[in-house]
């Protein structure tokens, strides 16, 4: 008779925890990272990848979130949040996932940083 309440008690136990086999947060968004487009700068937790870049006249360069990591403490993914913001005043959304691009169409030097993280910085050198 014990045996059978040790059994009821743990098949009750596993039951009440959900089951379900996932560990991700299904309240919410799902988060991912987005990859980085052919020729495009990755923005991570710490720095622009590359963070100098050269591109001829007319070019649309873009920029993708690549922030998320697993939370190993609620489940789900973590993701930091950043922006591409240039010295003359364009500015992207502050993003935790997906992408943002911007046309060159003169030519210069655009320099550019996060403005939650300044330390982050890159150029783009149009010719």
């Amino acid at each position: 008779m014990r045996n059978k309440i040790c059994l009821a008690v743990a098949l009750f136990s596993v039951g009440a925890c959900g089951g379900g086999g996932s560990s991700g947060n299904t309240t919410g968004p799902t988060l991912q990272n987005t990859p980085t487009p052919a020729n495009g700068i990755t923005v991570t937790n710490t720095a622009f990848s590359p963070a100098t870049k050269s591109v001829p006249v007319g070019t649309t360069v873009e920029w993708a979130w690549d922030t998320c990591d697993s939370d190993p403490t609620y489940g789900g993914m973590t993701c930091g949040t950043h922006t591409v913001t240039f010295d003359d005043g364009v500015t992207s959304q502050v993003l935790s996932t997906g992408t943002y691009d911007r046309t060159f169409s003169v030519a210069g030097t655009y320099n550019y940083h996060c403005t939650v993280h300044p330390t982050m910085t890159g150029t783009i050198t149009v010719q």
